[in-house]
C-alpha cells in the first residue's frame, strides 16, 4: 500500500511498540489495502504468540484500517511525547452497536453513542483534566462520522482514539468452534435466528456477549492502539456513570507501587466445569508450573475448583504486559479450547471474562501485586439505567443532529458509587500472601448479596 501521510508522514511499516517486554514484535502497516494490511498485523502476532490468527479470526479485519488504526496509532504517540515522564496509560471502552434499530437501543431514548459521548465527557472533567493527556480508545463495530465526532468533542484535554473491530459471527467465530452448536446455544436470543445482530431485551448472553467475554479476556491485550500503552484502565460505555472527581492519577499511583492488577470489588454468579476441566488439563500439561495459592484461595471451593466468585472487571486497571506473556496466551487458548467462552444455552453456563481473569491471575502474579481500590479512587457506579442523566459541570452533550445542549442542571438523580462496610476501605499496604487472600475472602463471604445482574438492562452493556 501507500504510506499514509498525515500532519506528518508516517513510515509505511512502523513497530507498534519498540520494546515489549517478553519479546512481543508486533508491526502495523498502513495503506490502502485494509485487509493487506490487517493481514500482516495479525501474522506478525501469530508468530510469537502461536493460535492468534486462529482465534482472531477476521476481527480486527475492517475497511477502516488506515483512518482509524493508522491514525490512533500516531495520535497516542503524540500524546505520550508531550508527557513522558506520564506512565503509559489509556481508557478503553468496547462500544455496544449503535446504528441496528430496535435491538440497539433496547427500549431507551437513546443509543449507545450518546452514551459514550457522556462517559467520555465525565473523564474529560474528572480525569484527563486533572492527571494527564490518557488517550481514550474506543473499539466499536458501527459508530458513525457523525457519532464518532459527538464523542470527540468532548474530550479537550486528551483524545478520542478508535478502533472499528468486526464481530459478525462470519468474522469472530474461530474456525474450530462447531458454528451449528454454537447457533443452537444462542440462536433464540437473536432477532431471526441473527447473531451477528444484538441479542433482543429480556434475552441473555447471545453471540456478541460470548465474543466480548473472549475479547476481553485476551484478545483485547493485543489490539493495536493498546500495544501502544502499558495499562489500560475498562470503563463501560453504557449502564455506568462517573460521578466525581478522581483525586489520583490511579496508573501513577499503581505503577509506583508495582501493582498490576487493580478492582473495587468482588462478586459471585456461577461455577463453571468447563473452566474446571480445562483448567485441570492445563495443570497437567504443566506439572511445574507455580499459581499463587493466596490469590486462588477466594476463588475456589474445597476441591479446588471455581467457586463462581469473580474480580468485578467491568471497572478494571491492568498491566497489560502481564497478560501478553506466553504463560497467559498458552492458558487462555487451553481454556478457549474448552468451548467455555462459547457454549452452554443458558447465561449460567458460558464462561465470563471476569470468571476467567480470576482464576488465571494466581498464574501470573502473586498477592502483593493485586490492589483493591478503595470506591473513592474512581468514583463509579455500575449497573445503572441506560438513559439516566449525567451530571457534567464543564460539559453539555447534544443530541445528535442537534447543536442545542437539552442537559438541564448538573446535578441530576444520579446514583452514588457502590459502597463497601468501612472495613473493606482498608489503609493502602500489602498484606503477607496468605492473609490478603484470607482478608478478600473475608470481606466478600455474603457474596450471595452481590450477585452479577444478568438482565437485558443491567448487564454489562459494551456488547451483548
Amino acid at each position: 500500500g501507500t504510506p499514509l501521510v498525515m500532519p506528518r508522514v508516517m513510515p509505511l511499516v512502523m513497530p507498534l511498540v519498540m520494546s515489549i517486554p517478553h519479546h512481543l514484535n508486533p508491526v502495523v502497516t498502513c495503506g490502502a489495502e485494509p485487509d493487506k494490511h490487517a493481514d500482516i498485523f495479525v501474522h506478525s502476532i501469530d508468530n510469537q504468540r502461536p493460535g492468534f490468527a486462529a482465534a482472531s479470526g477476521r476481527l480486527w479485519h475492517t475497511s477502516s484500517w488506515l483512518n482509524e488504526t493508522c491514525a490512533g496509532v500516531q495520535r497516542i504517540q503524540e500524546l505520550q511525547a508531550k508527557q513522558p515522564t506520564k506512565p503509559r496509560g489509556a481508557v478503553t471502552i468496547l462500544a455496544f452497536q449503535a446504528t441496528c434499530g430496535e435491538d440497539c437501543t433496547r427500549g431507551n431514548k437513546h443509543d449507545q453513542s450518546w452514551n459514550i459521548a457522556n462517559m467520555a465527557a465525565a473523564l474529560d472533567e474528572h480525569f484527563f483534566s486533572h492527571h494527564g493527556a490518557y488517550p481514550l480508545v474506543v473499539h466499536h463495530e458501527d459508530l458513525t462520522d457523525a457519532q464518532q465526532q459527538r464523542i470527540s468533542d468532548q474530550v479537550r484535554s486528551s483524545a478520542v482514539v478508535w478502533q472499528r473491530v468486526n464481530f459478525s459471527v462470519d468474522a469472530a467465530l474461530p474456525k474450530y468452534y462447531d458454528y451449528a452448536a454454537v447457533f443452537r446455544d444462542v440462536n433464540l436470543s437473536h432477532r431471526g435466528g441473527n447473531l451477528s445482530s444484538p441479542s433482543m431485551r429480556g434475552t441473555f448472553h447471545g453471540f456478541g456477549y460470548r465474543t466480548m467475554c473472549r475479547f476481553y479476556a485476551a484478545l483485547v491485550m493485543f489490539s493495536p492502539l493498546l500495544l501502544q500503552v502499558d495499562w489500560y484502565l475498562r470503563v463501560d460505555g453504557g449502564d455506568s456513570r462517573i460521578t466525581s472527581a478522581w483525586p489520583k492519577d490511579v496508573f501513577a499511583h499503581l505503577q509506583a507501587r508495582h501493582y498490576a492488577y487493580a478492582y473495587e470489588t468482588i462478586s459471585k454468579a456461577a461455577s463453571s466445569s468447563r473452566l474446571d476441566g480445562a483448567l485441570r488439563s492445563f495443570n497437567q500439561a504443566n506439572p511445574h508450573l507455580k499459581v499463587d495459592a493466596a490469590l486462588r484461595l477466594p476463588f475456589v471451593n474445597s476441591r479446588g475448583e471455581y467457586n463462581g466468585r469473580y474480580y468485578y472487571n467491568n471497572l478494571e486497571v491492568v498491566r497489560l504486559h502481564v497478560f501478553r506473556t506466553r504463560l497467559h496466551w498458552r492458558l487462555f487458548m487451553a481454556v478457549e479450547h474448552s468451548g467455555a467462552f462459547m457454549h452452554g444455552p443458558t447465561y449460567k453456563q458460558n464462561l465470563g471474562d471476569a470468571d476467567y481473569r480470576s482464576m488465571a491471575l494466581p498464574y501470573l502474579l502473586n498477592a502483593s501485586q493485586v490492589f483493591q481500590m478503595p470506591a473513592r479512587m474512581i468514583p463509579y457506579s455500575h449497573p445503572v439505567p441506560w438513559d439516566l442523566p449525567y451530571r457534567h459541570a464543564s460539559h453539555c452533550v447534544p443530541e445528535l443532529g442537534s447543536t442545542v445542549c437539552t442537559q438541564k442542571s448538573s446535578k441530576s438523580p444520579l446514583q452514588p458509587p457502590r459502597q463497601r462496610s468501612p472495613h473493606s476501605i482498608k489503609q493502602e499496604h500489602r498484606l503477607p500472601a496468605t492473609a490478603a487472600a484470607h482478608q478478600i475472602k473475608r470481606q466478600h463471604a455474603p457474596a450471595t448479596a452481590r450477585t452479577r445482574i444478568r438482565s437485558s438492562r443491567s448487564t454489562r452493556l459494551t456488547r451483548d
